[in-house]
């Protein structure tokens, strides 16, 4: 099996309420741990930031429908690429502003982006710094 990871981030649609996201974050959480998608996808002040790693038919499909939803714009891949193992154990989806403010003490998402070249690094560091300032 050809294993999968992209990486987006993206702009929440002006229309989409805090109790919208909620839902997204929870049926997406669901759905993916369901379909042994690994990842996660963080929301905080009105974007949203996902790895997602799987099965590449998979991933492939899902981010094509990603692409398509409305509740978000302005997408930009980071990463679309084959990898060999998983950085992640699992799948989470969490408004990461309510969870902490300091994500380098409470949150060891940076761990999972150690894979990537370092302008990749520097740009996923950058903004998943943005998430929380």
């Amino acid at each position: 099996m050809e294993r999968w990871a992209i990486c987006y981030v993206s702009t929440a649609s002006p229309y989409i309420e805090e109790k919208d996201i909620d839902s997204v974050l929870s049926y997406t959480e669901n759905w993916n741990i369901d379909h042994s998608i690994t990842g996660i996808l963080l929301s905080s002040e009105g974007n949203f930031f996902q790895v997602i790693e799987g099965e590449r038919s998979i991933i492939k499909e899902l981010f094509d429908n990603i692409a398509k939803d409305s509740r978000h714009r302005n997408l930009i891949k980071i990463f679309n690429k084959e990898i060999k193992n998983t950085e992640f154990n699992g799948y989470e989806a969490t408004f990461l502003s309510k969870r902490t403010s300091n994500l380098s003490q409470d949150i060891s998402y940076l761990d999972y982006i150690k894979c990537l070249d370092s302008a990749s690094q520097n740009t996923v560091k950058n903004i998943l710094k943005a998430f929380v300032d």
